[in-house]
């Protein structure tokens, strides 16, 4: 006798033996916790501790739309689109028309550097900070004004204020910055912003603000509705563990968003959208990782008082510390036993950005990392 399943009907009973199998060890699948496995490097699959990854990957609910998907993977996406947009103005209590859908967030980095080389303007920023639209602007050939961090290596606003020209038509603020993960006070934010405005557009990536519990920060999606010339940008590839399904979210204006896309054609794809669609609902799965992140950040936090090195404390779900020594060596070091760390962020040459993984991994991290420097 023949049986003739299709993509959905086998997808879904794979699924359901795999959560089984879950609940069976003893793991609570709804919440897709894990047991904490022996943690054994190698280098084809090493630790992952450079590039701010989500080491758990995606919510159970997230793989099971994506998985799903295929079976209209033959279709235009454009309810899908709709849907999403509709599903983020909810999450923030904004109109649908102040939100625009990308291909993850750099779409909408790269989008506005482009307008702003457009109409002549230069860009202001913080340094060290992310630096895809300064790499694009400057691409452009946009002139860049970049600002260093202050002594408590925060963004300096005042120190912004000074650097501000007639020609700066961008400014980029990068909220919790990165690779130092420090935030911008939320009153001082707002006032920069609203006294700027006038005469800038400016961004604020808040690709992090998922792992901010600080309350000093805000997030300035309501000056999005207070203000035309405020933009903020959010990931799905932090907390959500897209950055390879590439998905971004871009609050604004109706009329940047409107000119956003009409730059060129939105490269989204209908899995990423409805992989996101179940990803932003399932907030027991967003709790569970940022427990597990303030895990890791006691972790490191320890090693690093132990050692008597200076760190700065996190508002993400990575570290900058003071090696003491070179940064690439640093790297090199942890490398051999397959840890990968941050790469060298000038001028802080000496100082390390430790992505925060998982807590066995960060344990083990802690224990190489002693043997070897302490």
């Amino acid at each position: 006798m023949t049986t003739n399943l299709t993509r959905r009907q086998w997808l879904a009973g794979t699924t359901t033996v795999a959560a089984s199998s879950l609940l069976l060890s003893g793991v609570k699948a709804s919440a897709q916790t894990f047991m904490a496995p022996n943690v054994n490097p190698t280098a084809e699959n090493p630790i992952r501790a450079h590039l701010n990854e989500n080491s758990y990957g995606q919510s159970l609910k997230a793989r099971k739309a994506i998985a799903d998907a295929a079976d209209d993977a033959h279709k235009y996406a454009f309810e899908d689109i709709f849907k999403l947009i509709g599903l983020m103005a909810k999450l923030q209590d904004i109109p649908k028309e102040y939100v625009g859908i990308g291909a993850g967030s750099t779409e909408f980095l790269e989008k506005a550097a482009v307008f702003n080389a457009l109409d002549g303007g230069d860009l202001l920023l913080p340094t060290p900070t992310y630096g895809d639209i300064g790499r694009f602007s400057r691409s452009l050939g946009s002139n860049l004004i970049e600002v260093p961090v202050g002594e408590d290596m925060a963004i300096n606003l005042d120190a912004m204020r000074r650097a501000m020209t007639k020609n700066v038509k961008l400014i980029y603020l990068c909220n919790p910055n990165n690779p130092i993960p420090t935030i911008i006070e939320k009153n001082a934010l707002k006032e920069f912003c609203n006294e700027f405005s006038p005469q800038a557009t400016i961004l604020i990536d808040e690709a992090y603000f998922e792992y901010v519990d600080n309350p000093n920060y805000e997030s300035m999606i309501d000056l999005v509705k207070e203000n035309k010339n405020i933009i903020v940008t959010r990931t799905a590839s932090k907390i959500h563990a897209f950055a390879g399904t590439r998905i971004g979210v871009c609050y604004a204006n109706p009329d940047i968003i409107k000119r956003m896309f009409s730059l060129f054609a939105n490269t989204l794809n209908l899995s990423a959208m409805r992989g996101a669609y179940a990803s932003y609902q399932d907030f027991e799965y967003q709790n569970f990782l940022k427990q597990k992140n303030k895990e890791c950040q006691k972790i490191i936090y320890k090693m690093l008082d132990d050692m008597g090195l200076e760190y700065k404390e996190s508002n993400a779900n990575f570290l900058f510390f003071n090696a003491g020594r070179p940064s690439k060596e640093v790297a090199e070091t942890m490398k051999k036993h397959h840890i990968l760390t941050g790469r060298e962020f000038k001028p802080f040459t000496n100082w390390v950005r430790l992505s925060l993984s998982k807590p066995e991994e960060m344990q083990l991290f802690a224990d190489i990392y002693k043997r070897e420097f302490g």
